[in-house]
């Protein structure tokens, strides 16, 4: 471990090389071409490893074959970036207008190629394979593209999976692991509620979409506080709201986009039958019609308990006892790395990036987002040892 530890640190200058390249040059879900082209020119030069590139899209996928039998690992990190204007003051910012790295997937694809790079070192120690998984796709929900990537092969003879996520609640050196539900189902919903136009000053000749969505966006609230167990966890949030063209008219249309955001399958179903409940009930008391629809997107992530408990043994053992955090609830953000783990064993950690120095946290899918480059090393290291100390 401590050999790992070192040969990491020592690789943290091409680490911060390689996440100011792809911080620099961000591209966003199914373009990320050259982001590709980085992730296998690295991987060429590390040599070893091989690479089958277009997979899913613009994936990749690399394999190491190692000194000993053994199992095969699966790691895994996401390529894309959002549609987010930088605004970090970084001297390494994005050249693309308006597409950023704010959810740290940059760090994502630095550490798995520095694991890339300590498992080569340490191949003749490795017991059985590894194999790498460059995503793209991860923010397109409510697609993404765990799922292209799996149809693909990706998990073919795959004995456990696992990936990390930067995190900015967590100070840096930390590392924070839940057995079971980690991370939140992600649905996303649209409505439209048809009604009839009329003059502003004679609404009693129309039908006012506008109105009835005002009152289903307040009655879809009561799902989370009157249908659903307090002790289960449960969002819903309206993000668009579009109707009207001008101040005096009375809207004849009304398009209201959401999400859901749930743990329990019989949450999740229930809410979307409330949905449409809810708006049939309202659209009939205004004399309009409605539409509801719901898509399923990401499942909820839920970690195998034996695997995190592999996963918090291994950070105890190289970062120390309080680098090892249990976060005490998941969090009701999605991640389509979900889909890996409803297919093989494995599980899913955080990886801390708040600066003890540093007031400020910017929250992920912030245009202030700045990760943490101190993180990386650590990030390679920790799956680097997943791989190497797989015993199962």
């Amino acid at each position: 471990m401590i050999s790992i530890l070192e040969d990491a640190k020592k690789l943290n200058p091409r680490l911060i090389e390689l996440r100011t390249a792809f911080h620099r040059d961000p591209e966003v879900s199914n373009h990320e071409e050259r982001t590709a082209e980085k992730i296998r020119a690295e991987l060429e030069a590390i040599g070893g490893y091989q690479i089958r590139s277009g997979i899913g899209g613009h994936g990749i996928l690399a394999d190491l074959k190692g000194g000993k039998p053994g199992k095969t690992i699966a790691l895994r990190a996401d390529m894309d970036a959002l549609s987010i204007r930088e605004e970090t003051g970084l001297p390494f910012s994005s050249e693309n207008p308006g597409v950023m790295h704010a959810c740290g997937h940059d760090a994502h694809m630095t550490c798995l190629l520095g694991a890339a790079r300590l498992l080569r070192q340490h191949q003749e120690s490795l017991s059985g394979a590894v194999r790498l998984i460059f995503q793209p796709a991860e923010e397109m929900s409510p697609v993404g593209g765990a799922r292209r990537m799996i149809e693909a092969g990706a998990l073919q003879d795959v004995d456990a999976v696992f990936g990390l996520h930067v995190w900015p609640n967590l100070p840096i050196g930390s590392i924070g692991v839940r057995p079971g539900p980690q991370m939140a189902a992600s649905d996303h919903f649209s409505v439209r509620i048809e009604g009839d136009s009329a003059h502003g000053a004679m609404p009693h000749l129309g039908h006012d979409a506008l109105v009835a969505a005002a009152q289903f966006i307040s009655a879809v609230q009561s799902i989370v506080s009157r249908n659903t167990d307090p002790l289960e966890a449960c969002v819903v949030t309206i993000g668009v709201c579009q109707a009207g063209s001008r101040y005096n008219i009375v809207p004849e249309s009304c398009l209201l986009e959401g999400t859901v955001r749930t743990y329990s399958p019989e949450v999740r179903k229930q809410t979307e039958r409330r949905l449409g409940q809810i708006l049939n009930g309202i659209c009939e008391a205004m004399e309009c019609k409605g539409t509801l629809n719901y898509e399923y997107g990401y499942c909820a992530l839920r970690n195998d308990p034996e695997m995190a408990d592999y996963m918090l043994k291994e950070i105890r053992t190289l970062f120390g006892e309080e680098a090892a955090v249990v976060p005490e609830r998941p969090a009701m953000t999605a991640e389509d790395f979900a889909f890996y783990l409803t297919e093989t064993p494995g599980a899913f950690a955080w990886l801390g990036t708040q600066a003890l120095d540093d007031p400020d946290v910017w929250p992920l899918h912030s245009s202030h987002y700045k990760g943490n480059e101190d993180a990386l090393w650590r990030g390679a290291a920790f799956l680097a040892s997943l791989v190497l100390d797989f015993k199962r």
